[in-house]
């Protein structure tokens, strides 16, 4: 009798052990998560640092060449347009200076750590060309 007494004893508390829930984490596993976050973050910033570069370089050239088009617009309209080709303040990755329009204008815009130059010739704004 002895005996099923000590077995009723003995699966009363390896029921009881198993029931119990475990609260948190350990302090092992806490670590183990801030490593795998540390080097997924460590991978992941310089790729998104290069994106935004594309970005600001694409900004660039496209502001160069839409101040072609607005140049070639206004001189076949007759409008005046000195120092109205200039990039929006609110734009801070793109810059350049005040252009004024003519048949041979030359924008320059840079953005991105690149530079990006539309050459308008006879009035029609060419494709935008990376400077080296």
């Amino acid at each position: 009798m002895t005996n099923t007494k000590l077995q009723t004893a003995l699966l009363r508390r390896l029921g009881s052990s198993k029931k119990r829930v475990k609260n948190g984490f350990t302090l092992i596993e806490l670590m183990v998560v801030v490593a795998i976050v540390g080097v997924l973050s460590s991978v992941a910033l310089p790729q998104l640092t290069k994106a935004q570069d594309r970005a600001k370089s694409a900004a660039a050239s496209s502001t160069a060449l839409n101040a072609g088009k607005t140049c070639a617009i206004a001189l076949i309209g007759g409008e005046s347009t000195d120092g109205d080709l200039a990039a929006s303040e609110d734009d801070a990755a793109v810059s350049n200076g005040d252009i004024a329009c003519a048949v041979d204008a030359a924008f320059v815009v840079t953005g991105g750590g690149d530079e990006w130059t539309v050459t308008m010739e006879d009035g029609i704004p060419g494709n935008p060309v990376k400077s080296a």
